[in-house]
């Protein structure tokens, strides 16, 4: 008996093993996948990293779901450092990628319209060998175009008219609103400029990295400057969906009418940081936003892990702890992929403004200049501005700030976003 319950419990160890080394599971997979870099990095230390010394190349063909080719996917892979080898696949969707050095690797592809997805299953990638050409096939899946439902009208309370004098002095008049809904359990601000109630205004959708109560002032300033802000400050989180499934429907929202007094046609959107990787998976939606406006955006998660592992870039808050979280990019492309903007622009995209500090120690300029690159290759509107000093901002107080607001403010204005159209303000 004692004999049949020890073989019953390493049955049940050993699944458990397997479960873990496979899910997807969020609370499961961070975990993992930093047991994995240190065990790794651990063994390096000892025997050296892998070799680079042989490469050999990967084609193939990326289709969709009847068959039919994809012309201009993207098809990548990445070494564990977040060095990248990618390709774009041509007219008969055919992609050929060489110069990789030999190893096991995932593959990942996207293409506009489509879901992202990679090489799937604990085995199922691809071994580069040396001075050889291996296969890799996709089949990708139209992305639901399906839009998500809105939320019920919410209860707005707590009106009061509030002043700030820094970054900019000014005065606003804020609703709390409230969503009697599970799955929305963020605090949302309304600042309206004092006396236009009556007012249809364009609305400037601020979502900051952090509560949303600590970034009154700068909200209480756009709004003096004649937009509805609707401020909202999602959690951390490794998972975006869920976030960016919310500002999809308050967005919604507002376009069916569901809060007096806002123009449901003319919205813009507006972040930094963290919550600049929102915006820009919101951008990709299509949510018919007129201009964004980001600041100090992390833009391409592999450059990121490549400067963390090569450049001895640290970013401070724990930031480094996520990186190792997210994977080996050689093994979970996707995850970053799905996180890396640059990858993922097309034509028709809203008119965008950059802001970046050179100075920034939390996200590196650089990651701007690769999404203004990519923007711009696709004919897509776009303005980088970089900033001596600032460091890493979201409007602080200084010269900077005051510079990137008023161009802030120019932008939106040329963008069809211009306060109190026909008024004379």
């Amino acid at each position: 008996m004692v004999r049949n319950l020890f073989r019953s419990i390493c049955i049940l160890l050993g699944a458990l093993i397997c479960w873990s080394a496979v899910t997807d599971n969020i609370h499961v997979w961070p975990v993992r996948n930093t047991i994995e870099y240190y065990a790794a990095r651990n063994w390096w230390n000892l025997v050296g990293e892998p070799a680079r010394t042989h490469h050999g190349a990967i084609e193939g063909m990326v289709v969709d779901e009847a068959g039919n080719a994809i012309p201009q996917a993207v098809v990548l892979l990445s070494e564990w450092d977040g060095k990248v080898y990618s390709s774009l696949t041509d007219q008969y969707g055919l992609y050929r990628i060489e110069g990789i050095p030999i190893g096991f690797y995932r593959l990942a592809a996207v293409a506009p319209g489509y879901t992202p997805m990679q090489t799937g299953g604990l085995l199922r990638g691809v071994t580069v060998r040396p001075n050889r050409t291996v296969q890799a096939a996709f089949q990708l899946r139209v992305e639901s175009s399906a839009q998500k439902a809105g939320l019920l009208s919410p209860q707005r309370l707590e009106s009061q008219e509030l002043v700030c004098q820094s970054p900019v002095a000014g005065s606003a008049k804020r609703e709390t609103l409230r969503f009697d809904q599970q799955q929305w359990n963020e605090l949302v601000f309304l600042y309206r400029p004092v006396g236009t109630d009556s007012d249809q205004l364009p609305v400037l959708l601020t979502v900051y990295p952090g509560p949303v109560d600590t970034w009154e002032c700068v909200s209480i300033g756009l709004a003096q400057a004649g937009y509805a802000v609707l401020a909202v400050g999602p959690a951390y989180g490794l998972d975006l969906t869920k976030d960016v499934d919310a500002l999809q429907k308050l967005l919604l929202l507002v376009k069916q009418g569901g809060i007096a007094g806002l123009d449901g046609d003319r919205i813009a959107a507006l972040g930094g940081s963290y919550s600049a990787l929102l915006l820009e998976l919101l951008m990709l939606r299509d949510p018919g936003l007129s201009a964004v406006i980001l600041l100090g955006p992390p833009t391409d998660m592999f450059d990121f892990r490549r400067r963390f592992e090569r450049e001895g870039f640290r970013p401070p808050f724990g930031l480094d702890r996520a990186l190792v979280a997210l994977g080996l990019p050689s093994r979970d492309p996707l995850r970053y992929l799905k996180h890396s903007m640059v990858y993922h622009v097309r034509p028709g995209l809203p008119a965008t403004q950059i802001f970046h500090s050179y100075q920034d120690e939390i996200v590196p300029y650089q990651q701007s200049s690769l999404l203004t690159e990519s923007l711009t290759r696709q004919g897509a509107e776009v303005e980088l501005h970089l900033f001596e000093g600032a460091s890493h901002y979201l409007l602080e107080d200084g010269a900077a700030a005051m510079t990137i607001y008023q161009q802030t403010l120019e932008f939106l204005r040329r963008h069809g976003m211009a306060p109190f159209p026909g008024k004379g303000r």
